[in-house]
């Protein structure tokens, strides 16, 4: 990211194959025609600047074309997996672990990246980013299940699974964490702004005990004013 600019953009073209999985006998004589998996992800920055994946939502569609944000109604990363033949619940929960593992670290390279930035890079000194989402594609290289991240989209992504969490709320699905860590998010922010600039006398700072609070001050811009040392 240091050393693009505005001028500079980048066309990336790869052909990644879907993932082909043996299916059980289908209940129709139908022929059943290859079906590509989108996986959709939503992290947010938790407390201390730590990724936080929030809620994973799921599209199935033909191989033949790229399956679309909106193009069906989002089903859950379990019910995805067996739907494509992923039968066995320890190879669908490692690929639940590998997705998550995946997309936190996808948006802790993105906020290390944004941390080296000038606040005229970023746009402006509390400008950062707070909710990513990411997209992958399951895969399948050398007779094994792959990940492959496709984009970046956090409007679609953000669609996407609050759809997913609606829809599963009314089938009668146990709450989520989306909206508690979105929310969480959200107050932060406005935690944030609302200290910005203020002053706060801190009594008794000469202890190394207290070192976390100037980390502190400078993150949520306050001015510390120190007594009792």
């Amino acid at each position: 990211l240091r050393g693009l600019t505005e001028e500079d953009s980048v066309l990336l073209e790869a052909m990644v194959p879907t993932a082909r999985l043996p299916v059980p006998p289908p209940r129709s004589p139908a022929p059943r025609l290859p079906m590509a998996l989108r996986i959709c992800t939503l992290v947010c920055r938790s407390w201390g600047d730590r990724p936080q994946l929030c809620q994973v939502a799921c599209a199935v569609g033909r191989a033949e074309s790229p399956v679309r944000h909106g193009a069906a109604l989002p089903l859950g990363l379990d019910s995805s997996l067996q739907q494509l033949g992923v039968v066995a619940p320890s190879q669908r929960q490692a690929l639940a672990t590998r997705l998550r593992e995946a997309t936190e670290a996808a948006m802790a390279a993105l906020l290390a990246a944004e941390a080296e930035l000038s606040p005229q890079q970023r746009g402006g000194t509390r400008a950062h980013t707070d909710i990513l989402g990411v997209d992958f594609l399951l895969a399948c290289v050398d007779d094994a299940l792959e990940l492959v991240a496709l984009a970046t989209n956090s409007q679609r992504c953000l669609e996407t699974c609050v759809l997913a969490e609606a829809i599963g709320r009314g089938v009668g699905e146990p709450r989520g964490d989306l909206p508690r860590l979105l929310a969480e998010a959200m107050l932060h922010r406005a935690q944030c702004h609302l200290v910005e600039g203020k002053d706060i006398l801190l009594i008794g700072a000469g202890g190394v005990s207290k070192s976390f609070v100037w980390e502190a001050a400078r993150d949520y811009g306050l001015r510390v004013r120190s007594s009792g040392w």
